[in-house]
């Protein structure tokens, strides 16, 4: 069996053993082998002659092992991001749960990288658009600003790629119904479906686990039905079959990328407020 020692050991087993089979005095021991006497005590004291691990016994999570599985089970089996997940577990389960502990979690159980999709997978295919109101709509995360978070909320119409777009400051399903029917006002055509994904503010689908249809009663679906229309989710980690928003979304990021950076936010901002973003 291949032993491991620790980088920094002053020791090897053979030592060890032979300090535990000496006769002579300690500080004879520590003189003879180079060692300082609590070295040398340490092995006197020590049951077998093998490293103990440096790990902890006790791990200082502020996530109880529940919410830990619950953590995997959103990143596995629903593909959610992380800033998706710490918006559902503080909703849902725990308000107290930061970010970063969750992160941590989900590197510590091995899914802090998204699941692959492989390529012989089959999508769920939307049908061809022959007539306008055949809506894709999507949220983006937007960089903080004053330490304040916002979010792109996008609308494009299937057949003729008109797009319309509000930066807002709230994921609550309130938010995201009132985008829905402000656009519907909007749009100078009648909207006949809206295609989403399962994020908790367009449906409750996934709102106390995973279900195969949402309930009806979330309050986008509420405005769908009021207004006449349908409201179509996309399948569980299958952002491809909403993929022209995200297309959107991903020219978003390239643009925002291109702009010079400011001081502001250690540099990680292209604006300096919500207003400049408004107004380019």
């Amino acid at each position: 069996m291949q032993i491991r020692l620790h980088k920094l050991a002053k020791t090897t087993p053979a030592t060890r053993l032979e300090i535990k089979k000496s006769t002579l005095k300690a500080s004879e021991i520590a003189k003879n082998l180079g060692l300082n006497l609590d070295t040398v005590y340490k092995w006197k004291k020590r049951e077998d002659v093998n490293d103990k691990s440096h790990a902890r016994h006790k791990l200082l999570s502020s996530l109880t092992s529940i919410e830990e599985n619950i953590v995997v089970e959103l990143r596995v089996k629903v593909g959610l991001s992380l800033d998706d997940i710490t918006e559902v577990m503080n909703r849902c389960i725990n308000p107290k749960l930061t970010r970063s502990a969750i992160y941590r979690a989900m590197k510590r159980r091995g899914v802090s990288k998204k699941p692959v999709i492989t390529t012989d997978t089959e999508y769920q295919k939307f049908e061809q658009a022959t007539e306008c109101g055949h809506i894709h709509m999507d949220v983006k995360y937007l960089p903080k600003l004053d330490g304040k978070r916002s979010y792109l909320y996008v609308a494009i119409d299937r057949l003729t790629r008109y797009v319309y777009a509000e930066i807002l400051y709230s994921l609550e399903p309130e938010t995201a119904s009132a985008f829905v029917e402000r656009f519907i006002k909007h749009f100078p055509h009648k909207v006949i479906k809206i295609v989403t994904d399962n994020g908790f503010e367009w449906t409750d689908r996934c709102s106390g686990g995973v279900k195969e249809k949402a309930t009806g009663k979330h309050a986008v679906d509420l405005v769908c039905e009021e207004n006449k229309v349908k409201h179509t989710l996309t399948k569980i980690r299958r952002p491809q079959t909403n993929g022209m928003v995200e297309r959107f979304n991903r020219r978003v990021n390239e643009v925002i990328a291109s702009k010079a950076k400011i001081s502001k936010n250690s540099g990680k901002n292209s604006f300096a407020s919500h207003e400049c973003v408004k107004n380019q």
